[in-house]
This record gives C-alpha cells, structure tokens and sequence, in this order.
C-alpha cells in the first residue's frame, strides 16, 4: 500500500475561515455602507469560529462543516445574540441591520457547504475506507474529503489491523480509517476495536448528497471519539494563552536567540523527534541549549562512563551534562528552552498541559503500565511537571502520565497552569 502523508489540515481549516472573513466584509460593504470600521467584520468573525467550535462545528476531521444542522443554527444564533449583546456595552461594536444577519445565516446554511465542498475535494485527506465494494460510496467519499487508497472489506477489518499494525497498535503507513457506519453494528465492532489501536477511526453514517446540508457528517469513534465541550474548551484556553505569550514575549525570545546565535555556533532551534497522540511523531521545537554534534559526543561519554550510561538508561537524561553550552545550562534552569513548544501548542501538535512527549525508545516502558497518554497530545506542562520533574523516578513519571490521562477535567488543567508559575521559578528539578 503506498505511504499515507499526513497534510496541515488546520492550515485547510483556516483558509476556510478567512474566505469566510471576505464573506463577512462583503455582507457588511452590502447591507451597512456607511460602515468604514474594521473592527466589525473582525468582531462578527471571531465570534462566529468561537461559537462555531464551541458547538463542535468544527469537530470532525472532514474539516468545516456549516449547513441545515442543530450545531450551525447554535453556532449562528451564540453569534448574533453575542454580538447584539457586545454593541449594547462597547462602542466599537457598531449596531448592524437585520439583512445583514440574515445574509450571513442564509450564506451559512446553503452557500458554505458548497465551499466546504469544493474545499474538501481540493485537498483531500488520503485514507483507508472499510465497506463494502460498492464504489458509488468511493466516490462519494472524495466529496467527504478523503482519498481512498486502499478498500477493505468490512468482515475482514480485525486481521486487516493486525497485521497492518505493529505490537503497539500503531500504523506506519495510514492514520486515518474511514468506516462505513450505515449498519449500526459495524460502529459498536469499531468502537471495540479502536480501544486496541493508535488510529483514527472516522465513521460515515451516510453517503447521500443531502447530509451535507441535514447531517450526520463524519466523526471520529472509539476511544476519546467525542471530545465534547470540555476538550474543546481546552483548545480554545490552549490557543489564546499561547498566542498571547507570544506575541507578550516576542522581544524577549527574539533577544534569546541572538544570545544562543552569538555565543555558540549552530542553529537558534533545536528540534527534536517525539511521538504525540496515536504515537504520531512531529519536530518538538526547543531553543537550542547543547554543542553542535551532541548527539555524537552522547555516544562517546555513555561509552566511556558506565555510572552516566546507566543514568541516562534510567532517566533519558544528564544531571551534569558536559554537552550543554554556558547559556544552555542557564535556559535550562529557568525553563526558558522550553518556550517555543507554543509554536507547538499553535498548529496542534501539542496542548499546554498533558503527558511528557516521549521519544520512540520509551514507549516500552509506558507498554508494562499503560499506553493511554497517546490518546491525547502531549503537554508542555503537566502533573509530572508540578510534582517533581526530573527529580522523579521513571516509574513515577509514567505513573502520573496515566493518571493525568485518566482523571482530566478542564479545572485540573487550570490548577497545573497555576501551579506551574511558582514551579518553574523555584527550579527545582530543572536541568
């Protein structure tokens, strides 16, 4: 089967929302001429993608998905109520007439899903379809916005996983599964599955033209299959902290980086190899706090010195590490190196808090306790953080890891978040 490439399917996601944007501008030019604020548009669209993925408008992986649904209709109405309540209190919000609003609700409901079509189509997502061979829904499937690559049938869908799949339950060469749902009892068979495997499972409940408009659209099953308003709620706190720290903190990380390029040679960033939900790898970004070549100069020090070779066997790490710079040591100390995982948090890859991003060699260790941290992304902070850090034993870690997994509320998340602050300065297990 030829390699399945995973694309930014956030990047699709926010092209979408600034055609939106235009629609906005264009609505407002129409129906309120005398405007000439900005703001405006900006405040109505802000408020729409909030609402919108506050309801999970946005929750499937086939991206955006407006149209005659209760979830559209909700995210319209929070928007409009939102808005009028906005220009009651704050000056800025300029009051906008009635064709306004009902050219917005009409273009949501009949004319995105056109777009989103269009959209999908475009940029398809390369998947695996479980079915039938009925190639009506093949086709279909494209308008969904996924590429099938390969066609399995349904009785076959268990040893299909299993021998496409490594002892862990991760694929290699897809990570997206569409299942064909129309039979209620496939769903309950995939649900049991998907407890056993590192892939997201998208079922399809109908492959007719008007589901684009009424629903069901695609959503994801099994394990951690319906986020909810909570998990969402957790992106959306994930990505104002993030952007807000930032953009607050732009001149300072520039400074740091002129620190790091000045006084040792070799690149600001250093990216590093981790595994995040369904054991996906991505580039975990650090700023650079090590020599250049310390990969190398690891194997020589674990060669020559069995006391740090079974350190770092035990911890993955050096307490007193020949290869970090002057400046590194520092970085390390307060955490700073740690700063430009918000890019990470931005596209996805990462969530503030969560369970430590790994790297390959560990998985072992989480596989004799538990391999429930790759349901959800790794965090930038977590429990492991604001219980010890590196202070812990191994075992300890992983211990926490799964019960942060186990246990998390959006409240718990907060509380991390606080504790983290008195933490970080107080150094304790940073280096």
């Amino acid at each position: 089967m030829p390699e399945v490439k995973r694309h930014n399917n956030q990047l699709l996601i926010l092209l979408e929302l600034l055609f939106l944007f235009f629609i906005i501008a264009l609505f407002r030019l129409l129906f309120v001429p005398l405007s000439t604020s900005i703001t405006t548009v900006l405040i109505v669209w802000l408020l729409l993608v909030f609402a919108s993925y506050l309801v999970g408008e946005f929750e499937s992986i086939a991206r955006i998905n407006y149209g005659l649904t209760a979830r559209s209709q909700a995210a319209f109405a929070l928007t409009y109520l939102a808005y009028s309540g906005l220009t009651a209190i704050w000056p800025s919000c300029e009051p906008l007439n009635v064709k306004f609003f009902l050219a917005l609700w009409f273009y949501l409901t009949f004319l995105e899903p056109l777009v989103g079509l269009i959209f999908r189509y475009s940029f398809p997502q390369r998947c695996v379809l479980i079915t039938d061979f009925n190639s009506n829904k093949t086709g279909l499937l494209r308008w969904w916005g996924f590429d099938c690559v390969q066609v399995v049938p349904i009785n076959q869908l268990q040893s299909w996983l299993k021998e496409n799949t490594d002892r862990f339950g991760r694929a290699r060469d897809f990570y997206i599964v569409v299942v064909d749902i129309t039979d209620p009892e496939t769903e309950h068979l995939t649900s049991a599955l998907a407890a056993r495997y590192f892939i997201d499972f998208i079922g399809i409940s109908s492959f007719r033209m008007f589901s684009y408009l009424f629903g069901p659209h695609p959503r994801r099953i099994g394990p951690f299959g319906n986020d909810g308003i909570a998990r969402r709620l957790k992106r959306i706190v994930d990505l104002i902290i993030s952007i807000t720290l930032l953009i607050v903190l732009a001149p300072f990380l520039l400074v740091v980086a002129l620190i790091i390029k000045l006084t040792t040679p070799g690149p600001v960033f250093y990216r590093h190899r981790r595994l995040g939900r369904n054991m996906q790898e991505f580039s975990l970004l650090k700023f650079r706090t090590m020599f250049q070549d310390a990969d190398k100069l690891l194997e020589k020090i674990l060669e020559q010195d069995p006391e740090k070779k079974a350190e770092f066997e035990k911890t993955f790490k050096l307490k007193n590490d020949p290869r970090v710079t002057p400046v590194g040591r520092w970085l390390r100390r307060t955490s700073i190196d740690e700063l430009p995982q918000l890019l990470n948090v931005v596209v996805g890859h990462m969530s503030l808090v969560g369970p430590r991003p790994i790297v390959e060699k560990e998985i072992p260790y989480y596989e004799d306790y538990s391999l429930l941290l790759f349901r959800v992304p790794p965090g930038v902070a977590g429990l492991w953080q604001i219980s010890g850090r590196t202070d812990l034993s191994y075992e300890e870690r992983v211990r926490l890891d799964t019960r942060y997994v186990r246990e998390w509320s959006l409240l718990g998340d907060l509380a991390i978040i606080l504790k983290t602050v008195p933490v970080i300065l107080s150094r304790r297990g940073a280096y």
